[in-house]
């Protein structure tokens, strides 16, 4: 008859530790899975190919109008030099709706900015000067405000005349599609809808003056 081998003896206070350890690393398990599934549900969410959801224009001044990523197809398009310009829409209170892409063949500025900079109010001037200067000859400038009320936006724009389109990303959408965190940040599109030029900061009148060679006829 053979004999039964014998399990090593571990005291209780072992066993209790064997068994919370098993705990622990389910528990690290089911939370690594759950993390897991928001990345993938958050990034095909923000994918700039499928886009967001159709912005809100109805608490929008007239004049001003609201991003939105909705129906926007970006691809092989990146926020740097040399690359297609990624592509967004604005849509105004009365339902119109417009595309960076519908100002191919003209040279355009992207201006992001927030009316608390005092970097984006020190040159907000010279883009409304060289906006009035150059539009007959084809230039766009888009102002993107970033993430704040209209109404401050609005106020804004009477008190520097501006007459260029004005676009209220308050859901930040445009601003993650182009990586910036810095304002102001300026991008110069030539008329191929090709970034040419990225600036992050003040932009003084010379320099934007330099930047506008690389994109005007």
């Amino acid at each position: 008859m053979s004999k039964k081998t014998k399990q090593p003896y571990k005291p209780k206070h072992q066993k209790k530790q064997s068994s919370k350890n098993r705990q622990i690393a389910i528990g690290v398990l089911v939370v690594g899975l759950a993390l897991a599934a928001v990345a993938i549900f958050m990034l095909l969410s923000n994918g700039s190919d499928s886009g967001g959801a159709a912005a809100d224009a109805g608490n929008i001044p007239d004049g001003l109008a609201a991003a939105t990523l909705a129906g926007i197809k970006n691809s092989g398009a990146q926020p740097s030099q040399g690359k297609p310009a990624p592509n967004f829409a604005f849509r105004y209170p009365d339902g119109k709706s417009l595309t960076l892409a519908d100002f191919k063949g003209r040279p355009v500025i992207v201006n992001f900015w927030a009316t608390w900079c005092p970097p984006c109010r020190r040159e907000m001037p010279g883009l409304v000067k060289a906006y009035e200067a150059h539009k007959d000859d084809g230039l766009m400038i888009i102002e993107v405000d970033v993430a704040e009320p209209p109404e401050a936006v609005a106020q804004f724009v009477q008190d520097y005349n501006m007459t260029m389109p004005v676009v209220l990303d308050q859901r930040q959408e445009v601003t993650r599609l182009y990586r910036t965190d810095s304002f102001p940040t300026s991008f110069f599109i030539d008329k191929d809808g090709v970034i040419q030029a990225r600036w992050v900061g003040y932009l003084p009148e010379d320099q934007l003056a330099l930047n506008l060679q690389k994109i005007m006829p």
